[in-house]
């Protein structure tokens, strides 16, 4: 069964590039632009990560993080948040609300990919 990544972001830039860049390395991806429909597509697709943007409408990163946090079925999967919010207090902030690692955008396509596959080891997971 492949490796399956939920990406939650609202620039469709960065929905289609860390699509890119997960698939080709053999992992599902479902990419969504905001934490509500995030919430919806966990009904019909079950991540072993979720690589969230913390900037978005309706519901922002924070609010997907802690709302996915509160629900047992996933409470443990590894998040990664992934911002243009590059102060080390919003990192910290992020690691007290639920995130297990944090990269600043513009990222490293290679440095994304191997915290994915770290994260994804870290949970027993393939990657």
């Amino acid at each position: 069964m492949a490796t399956k990544v939920l990406v939650v972001d609202d620039e469709e830039d960065y929905r289609l590039i860390v699509r890119d860049v997960l698939s080709a390395a053999g992992i599902e991806v479902l990419a969504v632009s905001n934490g509500e429909e995030a919430l919806v597509a966990l009904k019909n697709f079950s991540p072993d990560l979720a690589l969230v943007d913390w900037m978005m409408p309706r519901m922002d990163g924070e609010g997907f993080c802690r709302a996915l946090r509160s629900l047992d079925e996933f409470k443990d999967i590894p998040i990664l948040m992934f911002t243009v919010k590059a102060k080390s207090d919003d990192e910290l902030e992020a690691l007290h609300f639920g995130v297990d690692d944090y990269i600043t955008k513009p990222f490293n396509p290679e440095e994304l990919l191997a915290r994915v596959r770290a994260a994804l080891r870290r949970c027993g997971v393939g990657g």
